[in-house]
Formats: C-alpha cells, sequence, structure tokens
C-alpha cells in the first residue's frame, strides 16, 4: 500500500562562527554593516567583473513593490548601486547612478526557476527607476548576480553570463542593459581569473586555509569583525529562531495533511473490497492519478 510521506528537511544548527560567506545571514549582515559593507561590496564586484568598481552605495534587503497591491513584488538580498562622479567639462560633485547590481547568494537549488527568476528582477529594477517622461538611455544598466554552490545549467562552468542577442545574427551589437551572472563556486570549466576561483573558494568556505591573497585577507578581517558583534549574534538568534518556528508549524501542517490523506486512502479501499472492486487497489497504489480519481468517485 502507498501513502504519502511528509519529509521534512531539518537544517542543523551552527553557531554564528561556522558560518560562511555563502550563508545568506553571514553575506546580508556583511553588506548591512555601515563600515565595511561598501567595501565588501566593492571588492567582491571588482573581482566578479575583473574591473576595478571605484566606489558603491549599499541598500541592503530592499523591496520593491509590484505595481498593484495584487502584484507580486520582489526583496532584493542586496542592492548595490555603482556610484561615480559626473564628468560634466570637468569633475564636479555630482553623484550618478550608472549600474545597478543584485548580488546574492542562492542555496535553495532552483536551477529550473532563476532564468524567469532573474528575469523578474530585471523587470522590477527597470520599473523602479523609470520615472514618467524618462528618457530610455537613462535606464542604468541592471548587472543580477547569483552565487551558487550548485551548477544551474549542468556545463560545469564557474561563469555563465546571460545577454540577450539576435538569434539570426549572433554578433549583432544589442545592449539593452541587463545581464545576469550565474558563480558556480566548485566550477572547473572555462577561463575564470585566478583570484574569482579563490574568491569563490573562499565565499563557499570562508577559513583561513583559503585566505590566498590581500583582497580575500581584507574580506576576512571584516567577517571576523562582524561575527564579533554582538547585536550580529542577537540578530542570527533571532533569524534561527523565526525560522525554526516556521519550519515546525510547516511539519505539523504536513504532518496533518499526511494523516488525512492516509484516513482517505484506507477508507478508499475498504469501498473498493465492499464494492467488489479489490484488483483496483494495487493499481491506485502504484497509479496517483487513478488514486485520486477513485477519490473523487467514491467522494472521499
Amino acid at each position: 500500500m502507498m501513502q504519502n510521506k511528509v519529509t521534512v528537511k531539518q537544517r542543523k544548527f551552527r553557531k554564528l562562527e561556522e558560518l560562511n560567506l555563502i550563508d545568506n545571514f553571514l553575506f546580508q549582515e556583511m553588506l548591512s554593516q555601515k563600515d565595511i559593507g561598501e567595501e565588501f561590496a566593492r571588492i567582491l564586484l571588482s573581482t566578479i567583473l575583473e574591473k576595478p568598481i571605484r566606489k558603491v552605495k549599499i541598500v541592503p534587503q530592499k523591496s520593491i513593490l509590484g505595481v498593484d497591491t495584487d502584484r507580486h513584488g520582489v526583496r532584493l538580498d542586496a542592492y548595490i548601486e555603482d556610484v561615480s562622479d559626473e564628468l560634466n567639462g570637468g569633475m564636479t560633485d555630482a553623484e550618478v547612478v550608472s549600474d545597478i547590481y543584485d548580488m546574492e547568494p542562492n542555496l535553495t537549488y532552483e536551477s529550473e526557476n532563476l532564468p524567469r527568476r532573474t528575469r523578474f528582477y530585471h523587470g522590477m529594477i527597470d520599473t523602479q527607476f523609470f520615472e514618467a517622461g524618462a528618457a530610455y538611455d537613462k535606464l542604468p544598466n541592471v548587472i543580477i548576480i547569483m552565487i551558487l554552490p550548485y551548477d544551474p545549467f549542468g556545463r560545469n562552468r564557474m561563469v555563465y553570463t546571460i545577454q540577450n542577442h539576435c538569434t539570426e545574427i549572433p554578433d549583432l551589437p544589442y545592449d539593452d542593459g541587463a545581464k545576469k551572472i550565474f558563480l558556480y563556486t566548485k566550477g572547473t570549466e572555462g577561463n575564470p581569473s585566478q583570484e574569482l576561483k579563490d574568491m569563490l573558494k573562499y565565499i563557499q568556505k570562508t577559513t583561513d586555509d583559503n585566505v590566498t591573497n590581500s583582497d580575500i585577507a581584507s574580506i576576512h578581517q571584516f567577517v571576523h569583525k562582524v561575527k564579533l558583534k554582538k547585536e550580529v549574534g542577537i540578530n542570527y538568534m533571532k533569524s534561527w529562531e523565526i525560522e525554526k518556528m516556521v519550519r515546525d508549524e510547516a511539519y505539523h501542517e504536513g504532518y496533518e495533511e499526511g494523516r488525512n490523506q492516509a484516513k482517505r486512502i484506507n477508507q478508499l479501499h475498504i469501498k473498493l473490497v465492499e464494492a467488489g472492486r479489490i484488483e483496483e487497489i494495487l493499481k491506485a497504489a502504484q497509479d496517483e492519478e487513478y488514486q485520486e480519481n477513485l477519490l473523487k468517485e467514491f467522494d472521499l
């Protein structure tokens, strides 16, 4: 007899000092610290993009609402603005946003959903910046960066850079300012820089052994500083308690749902025996769709 099983993945509690940068909590705490967040982001972006980033502005945990109350919004884990001095016949004090980054680790192993998820992010960010009457050339470049401990596309590459292009003429210039970068921390294919390899290895496992250059050494100092902050420890315990509460609630709801389903199936077996249709019990156990049709037939 086949019965639906309720499975709940219990995540083992780890102390704050055991967290790696690939863990969302630590990554976000690093970005949210006023004294180190911008420098942390600047070093990461410079390493990932393989170009110097001079100054960034951090807006951690930025929520972008949908266009209406019943529309889906998005909460970006790390909303980063690349800010540069505007050149207008000479250097001025004005600051303009040239690039927008959403940079976040993703541990949910949702490779099938990532392309559409990042497409949605792009749309929501553009909507946020495009005011009525604004010129299209004022839209900033938007680069979404996902740092993943799993291979999103199964090609074992460390870097997957996705941009729109013309299908008929692949080399036709088409720059709409939208880009997605998926970083697989364990990838071996392609030719990423040694600096990026080392950085992703450190993000995956944030230990002394993986400090191999001055940039990582700076970040490692930031990590130690953040982990020692009392308020960070309090935030971590609160986040764990909230997660545990949600997980326990989901478990009990799933457990009750599983019990109810088991009762329905047991009643179905009784009905089938009473109707002289014993052979259909095995068929129902092997075919969930057939079983569901039988449940509907007997109004169970």
